[in-house]
């Protein structure tokens, strides 16, 4: 859709955009520059803040703005995160504690450390300095998608509560120890190394694991209701990580079908209506990619990728998404393969996608707001039809997928980042 010039220049004239300089000064910020967001925040119980690509500098630190501001004028209490369970619980421990004797990078993988490092350092110094209360909550599958930790916590639990099945999980841990990377692109290949037998015996018994535990479930919850949670929660998460390593290979094969994807993003959304329902009094802040945030499918030229974890929770009232994306030239893009890399992958500067005349990017520069960071309502952009997602764009109604957008003018690799 290429919007007409005129009707553009008209809605700049009246749009409520403000440039906000102060978003990316977290120690420091003016939140008066914020009060065009004070419409929705007051009626939000959680709120998604994006990122248009991974490993950016200015998005950790606007992140860092935002959470200030909800945090001390709205009175969010709980941040989550593209992370597992148990990495968050490590995480909001290490934040939490008064000790500055272990370095972020020894309860995190590398891969959280490059996604949240700045963030999380910067947080850590924020609640030590005014004693702000936080938690951290992993809502994702584990990043790495390696089941090791939750079939860890599962064989411990299991021995407790039903040990007839220990045996079988002591195979399924066996059979799976060798996927075990430090990304999802390397867990995939390891799972796709694995004999097609031992993948659909995995498959198979996690399967019949959940499936016994659920008829077991009310002589399980009478007298160990809190363990039973937390065994059942480590068996959802390892179904749903193997599936989700299936589909990997799929797409590296060139065999998936249009909207896989969504399986780990149903989950992310179940993920978070469960904290909502188990703490009537949190508050969260979701630190995710856009894609995961957005209230609109997934669709980079016509295919559906992904139902997002933002479109399944857009059915509460209390949900809200703020989009990110930038007019910069250039954005940090992951570049496969990187075999010297840990991760299978490094992070390297790339040409961002063309900024189009349906683009709200290119709104936003016919609006002058062009030198500093701004943010803008969803009813500003009502007419746009692209917003930029790593070094392309997605192709959705921008107005329907966030309820707001801040914008950079240019973005660069996060120092914290060496991959």
């Amino acid at each position: 859709m290429v919007l007409p010039t005129r009707p553009i220049r008209y809605r700049a004239e009246r749009m409520s955009y403000k440039a906000t300089r102060t978003l990316l000064q977290p120690w420091s910020p003016d939140f008066i520059e914020l009060e065009p967001l004070n419409s929705l925040v007051k009626s939000a119980r959680v709120i998604g803040v994006g990122e248009g690509a991974h490993f950016v500098s200015e998005f950790s630190l606007a992140r860092a703005t935002f959470i200030r501001y909800f945090v001390e004028t709205h009175g969010f209490n709980a941040i989550g995160l593209e992370c597992g369970a148990i990495q968050g619980d490590r995480i909001s421990k290490w934040l939490n504690s008064p000790s500055d004797t272990n370095k972020l990078d020894s309860v995190t993988n590398p891969l959280t450390f490059a996604l949240y490092g700045a963030v999380l350092v910067w947080l850590k110094a924020y609640i030590r300095d005014t004693g702000a209360k936080l938690i951290v909550i992993g809502i994702d599958l584990p990043n790495t998608l390696s089941p090791c930790e939750d079939l860890e916590q599962l064989v411990r639990g299991i021995e407790v509560l039903d040990p007839l099945m220990k045996s079988e999980v002591d195979l399924m841990r066996q059979s799976l120890a060798s996927v075990s990377g430090e990304s999802a692109v390397v867990s995939s290949m390891q799972w796709g190394e694995l004999d097609l037998t031992s993948r659909n015996n995995a498959l198979s018994g996690i399967m019949r694991l959940k499936l016994r535990l659920l008829g077991l479930a009310p002589v399980f919850t009478k007298h160990r209701g809190e363990p039973f949670k937390k065994l059942f929660e480590s068996v959802l998460s390892i179904e749903h990580t193997l599936e989700t390593l299936r589909i990997m290979k799929t797409l590296f094969d060139g065999t998936s079908l249009e909207g896989d994807t969504s399986v780990r993003e149903s989950f992310m959304a179940s993920a978070v209506e469960r904290y909502l329902k188990e703490y009537p009094d949190m508050k969260m802040i979701l630190l995710a990619h856009n894609n995961h945030i957005q209230k609109t499918p997934v669709s980079y030229s016509g295919e559906l990728m992904a139902v997002p974890m933002g479109q399944h929770l857009a059915h509460r009232e209390d949900y809200y998404s703020i989009g990110a994306t930038h007019l910069g030239a250039t954005v940090p893009e992951m570049q496969y393969p990187s075999p010297s890399s840990p991760l299978g992958f490094s992070v390297e500067p790339v040409l961002a996608d063309k900024i189009r005349k349906s683009s709200v990017e290119h709104f936003i520069l016919d609006a002058g707001c062009v030198m500093d960071p701004c943010v803008l309502l969803a009813d500003d952009v009502r007419h746009t039809q692209r917003i930029r997602s790593q070094s392309s764009s997605i192709v959705t109604s921008v107005a329907d997928a966030f309820d707001a957008l801040y914008c950079i003018p240019s973005v660069s690799k996060d120092k914290l980042v060496e991959v």
